[in-house]
């Protein structure tokens, strides 16, 4: 019995490792240009990038502009490190001197809010586009799901890839939840196209032939009705990357 549950426990900590500590987490924050001082303000980040990430592989950072909705002009800096990373990780004096002196000035601070933390959700991302590269602009879709109601979620949105990966479909999507910095559960769905001409012509996700080819006449409606019941909102905008902000 004692080999028993020290096997349980060896292999409790080694799914743990595999499935926890080494999935990569994404810290975002967003930055609000004070007015008409959005371009000085990108040009000292784009300048902090190239002096201080670039080349740097314990340091990876990505950058949009937001197009669409109320923080339409932010500018969403992104870093993805595993967990181990973020410890090996040390904060440079002189890279938080830069960005104070060269950023912050033209960033208007009342809009604040810190940092969030997300993560993937696995499961739960589809890809039939046959692209697996970084598109110039993302739709977000934002959902905050009720208290106690992320588990149907997570069923639900299961379902919802069954029947793309069953039909085949072209379309291209991931789910990311934040875990901290917010109120949780917050999803955001994102689905990448490379120019407006894309996104007039994008896939829909939700198509009702799509879903019930796969489930069955009449389960798309029934979905959707279970759907509207665990979620407290839903609203869309547009993210376009910034490479210039970025590291690659």
């Amino acid at each position: 019995m004692k080999n028993i549950l020290k096997l349980l426990s060896i292999s409790s900590l080694m799914i743990s490792f595999i499935f926890g500590q080494e999935k990569t987490l994404y810290q975002g924050r967003l930055w609000h240009p004070k007015p008409m001082q959005g371009d000085k303000m990108e040009d000292g980040m784009a300048k902090k990038t190239k002096k201080y990430n670039v080349g740097n592989d314990n340091y990876t950072m990505y950058s949009f502009r937001v197009l669409t909705g109320e923080n339409q002009g932010a500018v969403l800096r992104v870093s993805p490190k595993t967990y181990s990373e973020r410890d090996k990780y040390p904060l440079r004096q002189a890279e938080i001197d830069y960005f104070q002196k060269n950023v912050i000035p033209y960033a208007d601070m009342t809009k604040d809010k810190g940092t969030s933390l997300w993560l993937e959700v696995d499961g739960q991302d589809y890809n039939g586009s046959g692209n697996n590269e970084r598109l110039r602009y993302r739709q977000v879709i934002e959902y905050l799901i009720q208290p106690g109601k992320l588990g149907e979620w997570n069923e639900l949105r299961e379902e919802l890839v069954a029947a793309h990966k069953k039909a085949g479909s072209k379309a291209r999507f991931s789910h990311f939840n934040r875990i901290s910095g917010g109120k949780t559960h917050l999803i955001h769905m994102i689905v990448p196209f490379d120019s407006w001409k894309d996104y007039g012509n994008l896939v829909p996700i939700f198509s009702v032939d799509i879903y019930n080819k796969a489930h069955g006449k009449g389960q798309h409606k029934k979905w959707l009705d279970r759907v509207s019941k665990i979620i407290q909102y839903r609203k869309a905008y547009i993210r376009e990357f910034l490479p210039e902000l970025s590291t690659d």
